[in-house]
């Protein structure tokens, strides 16, 4: 290769990495004329001129940075999969001492029923066995953990619930601060209703003094009004049971031995019901 050609390969290089981030741009700024010289003297100094670009790279805060920054990662890992190891050991062998320094003292655990368990509860739980509570905890995938600095946060899904975790590390010790467990929304599978059996369901449905809500009609569709808020339409899963199309909300109508609507039980999220009688 002639010393032009080598010298254009050089230039090339060069500006590849000018593009990069600015630590990296700089140096390079600041070395392009050697680069420009070892390229000149031709098909010996190739060589060294990949080592100079090489060692240069090392150099540079953006590379040490990266890679810094990757090795402090895959320690950060390591030690909250080993903090889930000593969890379930501690759970196991209900060894209440460990469990107290895993747990921060603000720690709480809300279920999928909305109950909330604190540091407390959630030990004396473990410690009587509750099916609960005592239940081990997979270690959470790599993929799975977001890193924040001193802060961690964990999402699994483990049969049918997104679970998320909040860990963080105080006097260099890794502490769980809060869970999460959500139930994930049934899939749902509409059904073609007769619109002559639409009627059925309107009026009024009282669920205490000043609560009220109205079905209505809009063509084809039922549209369901709590109170002052806006109203929803209403899709049927059955005969009787529908969703409201904008929220997560159910309503499953009640009928009588003669085919009347009598009352609907209302259903926000997985674990709250409320039950309303037709006035009108």
């Amino acid at each position: 290769m002639a010393s032009l050609e080598v010298d254009e390969v050089a230039r090339r290089i060069v500006h590849h990495f000018q593009t990069r981030p600015f630590p990296l741009r700089s140096a390079l700024n600041n070395n392009q004329v050697a680069f420009q010289l070892t390229a000149a003297h031709g098909d010996i100094n190739m060589r060294m001129l990949v080592n100079v670009i090489l060692l240069l790279l090392l150099a540079t805060p953006a590379f040490s940075q990266v890679h810094t920054g990757q090795a402090k990662d895959d320690k950060t890992t390591a030690e909250i999969q080993k903090l889930f190891g000593d969890l379930n050991d501690a759970i196991v062998k209900k060894d209440r001492a460990r469990l107290e320094k895993l747990l921060a003292d603000e720690f709480q655990y809300i279920r999928p029923s909305g109950a909330v368990a604190n540091k407390t509860t959630q030990i004396s739980g473990i410690l009587a066995n509750d099916p609960m509570s005592s239940a081990p905890i997979p270690a959470p995938a790599a993929d799975n953990l977001m890193l924040f600095g001193d802060v961690v946060v964990v999402r699994n899904t483990v049969r049918g619930s997104v679970i998320t975790t909040i860990i963080v590390k105080r006097n260099a010790q890794w502490q769980l601060l809060q869970a999460q467990s959500t139930r994930l929304a049934a899939e749902r599978n509409p059904v073609n209703l007769d619109p002559k059996l639409l009627d059925a369901f309107l009026g009024k449905y009282q669920f205490g003094p000043n609560a009220i809500a109205s079905v209505t009609r809009e063509g084809d569709s039922l549209r369901w009004r709590g109170g002052n808020r806006m109203p929803v339409t209403l899709v049927p899963l059955s005969a009787t049971h529908f969703f409201a199309k904008e929220t997560e909300t159910e309503m499953m109508f009640i009928k009588d031995e003669k085919d009347q609507v009598t009352d609907v039980v209302l259903r926000v999220g997985s674990c709250q019901d409320s039950k309303a009688k037709k006035i009108e």
